[in-house]
Parts: C-alpha cells; structure tokens; sequence
C-alpha cells in the first residue's frame, strides 16, 4: 500500500510540475504581448506625432515652393527621430496639400522568444492650405481690397496728408481699426500694435475705424517691433529673409467700407514692417505684403490675399 501512494504522488508531483510549465509559458506569452503591444503603442505615437509636425512644416512652404515643401517635410521627419528612408512626402496635384508617411520598423523584446524579432508601425498625415479664415493677433491697421503685389514696397497706413513723393509706392490705407469697438485711447492702440489684438477675427465681420491719426503710438508700436527684431535676430530680418517668429511680420485684414465709421473683412494679408517714415502727422508706415502661412481656420472659397491657414486634414 505504501508503494502504491507512493508511486501516485510522484506522479501528482510530476503532473503539477508540467501544469506549472505550460502556466509560466502561457504567463510569459501574455507578458510578451503586453511589453510589446506597450512598445508598439509608444512607436505608434511617436510616429503619428512626428509625421504631423512634418506636414504642418512642409505645408508652410505651399502653394508656391512644392519643392521645398518635400524637402522641409522630410527634414523635420528626421529631426523628430523617423528612418528618412521610410519616409515619403508627397504634394497633392493642386500644390495645396502636403502628405507625410512612415512605416518604422519595430525590434520587439520579449516577442523574440516565440521567433517574433519586429513588427511594423504605419502613420500619416495630410495638412492643407487655404486663405485665413479667422485669426488672432492682428494689429489694428488694414489694407482696402485690392490686388496685392508681393515684395514691392507699400505704405501700408498714410499719415493724415496722405503720402507725398513716394516713388510710385503701392498704397494700403490710412485708417486704423478698433477691434473692440469700445473708442479706446491712444495706449490701447499703441499696445494692440506691439501686441497683437488678443480677441478673434474673421471674414464677415464689420469693424469700426479709429477716428484720429495717431502718429505718436503708430511709432511707438511699430518702431517697438523692429526693435524687438534687432534684439533678438542677427542679422537683422529682411523681408525676403526672416525668422518664423519675427516681430516685424504682422497680420491685417483686408477690408471693404462700408461707410465712414466702418469696414467689413473680406480676408486677411501678411505684411513685413520695413519702418516709419515722416514726423508728425504725417508719419507713415511702410513695408512688403509677404506670403505667409500659419495655425488659423481657412477657407477655400476666400479669397486669397497671401495668409493661409494650415490645418490637418487626415
């Protein structure tokens, strides 16, 4: 008898002992899958984030450079970790949109031990350019609707007289604009210049002009900017060669009268501060209308004046 319970627990023990290996296989499968599922999750984000910032990057060159646009998408891919051999960047037909996609390969960890050595992780992204829509930081001057030349010299606000002796300088408009429409001062005025207008704007609304010339804070404002550009940028901006954050760029709406009081937005330009010219009253500003690109609601039946709104579309 003795034997026999013997001869039977031994093989119980030998029983659990092969229970417990199949349970530790099947317990480091699931720690397998759950380690590399997380990696692949990790890979995954990492892939579709970088793949947005290089469309949105290489969107910034579009409609006029495609080229560059390609080469700038695959460039900031790059930047942001991705195997510029697994990455394409292709324009769209139109030169409006760009398309970035990567396919990285994966080394898996604990995958390894069932004969699992990668995997794949895909991402794309397609960002698209439009006329602006609606944006913030917009200074308080305007340009009345017209066809713009880009990279020839503007005064973009006159002073009271108007402008004298320009050399044949295309002409914007001499009113200032009151985003808030509360009549503020002169302080309110000269900061929304340096600052940019914190509210909203869009195509369609109707905005009340800013009764006065205003010359004082139009210099202070502008001649703040420049200077801010000087401080921070060596060699000092251009309108042809800038930095992205140049303070010197600033957003105006174009406008249409309504009558002497106020104007409506019918779109939205870019513009390069090259200076203040004149004293007094007849101070003016001038500069370049630019083409620009920039974080903003768009729309593709505006009507394009040069500032497009970047967004992603897939």
């Amino acid at each position: 008898m003795k034997h026999l319970i013997s001869r039977l627990l031994k093989k119980e023990e030998g029983s659990v002992i092969v229970i417990v290996a199949i349970a530790f296989t099947v317990f480091l499968g699931f720690v397998a899958i759950v380690t590399d599922i997380g990696l692949l999750y990790v890979k995954q984000n990492k892939v579709a984030h970088a793949v947005d910032a290089a469309a949105l990057a290489g969107a910034q060159e579009l409609p006029d450079n495609p080229a560059n646009a390609v080469a700038i998408a695959k460039s900031y891919a790059q930047l942001n970790g991705l195997d510029p051999l697994q990455v394409t960047a292709t324009v769209a037909p139109d030169n409006k949109s760009i398309t970035v996609t990567s396919n990285e390969k994966v080394d898996l960890v604990l995958a390894r031990l069932f004969g699992r050595n990668f995997s794949t992780v895909s991402a794309s992204a397609k960002a698209r350019v439009a006329p602006a829509r609606t944006l913030t930081g917009a200074v308080p001057f305007s340009v009345l609707k017209q066809e713009l030349h880009y990279g020839e010299e503007y005064v973009l606000k006159e002073g009271s007289g108007g402008v004298s002796n320009d050399g044949g300088r295309w002409h914007g408009w001499f009113g200032a604009l009151d985003y808030t429409g509360g009549g503020g001062g002169a302080s309110e005025y000269r900061e929304t210049i340096k600052n940019g207008y914190a509210g909203s704007v869009s195509i369609g609304d109707v905005i009340d002009i800013k009764s006065g010339n205003m010359s004082g804070p139009t210099s202070d404002g502008v001649n703040y900017r420049i200077n801010l550009c000087r401080t921070r940028h060596s060699p000092e901006c251009t309108w042809d060669s800038y930095q992205p954050d140049c303070p010197r760029v600033i957003y105006v709406p174009v406008v249409e009268q309504i009558d002497s009081r106020r104007v409506r937005v019918v779109g939205f330009a870019a513009f390069f501060l090259k200076g203040v010219e004149g004293q007094g009253h007849e101070n003016n500003v001038v500069g370049y209308f630019i083409k620009e690109a920039i974080s903003a609601d768009s729309d593709e039946s505006a009507t394009d004046y040069g500032l497009h709104g970047i967004k992603l579309s897939e």
